[in-house]
């Protein structure tokens, strides 16, 4: 025998309902984003490349970049593969 009320039920299936439609609603601009992040990154990092790492925070600023990079390939990896 369950403890919650068919009310406490209905409210969250339909709290759950609307957490996937904000999902399945954010998903494709967030994948759009990362995506195009992604090919956009390497132009950003290629001038620290060309002029060196003359000091501590240029390195760490291109660590930075590549781990951006990254993340984006990981996140935008799907965009419009449907």
């Amino acid at each position: 025998m369950s403890t919650t009320s068919p009310s406490t039920q209905v409210r969250e299936t339909l709290r759950d309902s609307r957490a996937a439609q904000l999902t399945e609603l954010l998903r494709r601009p967030v994948e759009a984003l990362a995506f195009w992040a992604a090919i956009l990154l390497p132009f950003v990092y290629l001038p620290l490349l060309v002029g060196g790492f003359d000091n501590t925070t240029s390195l760490l600023l291109f660590a930075g970049l590549i781990a951006a990079n990254v993340v984006a390939l990981l996140v935008g990896h799907d965009h419009k593969r449907e």
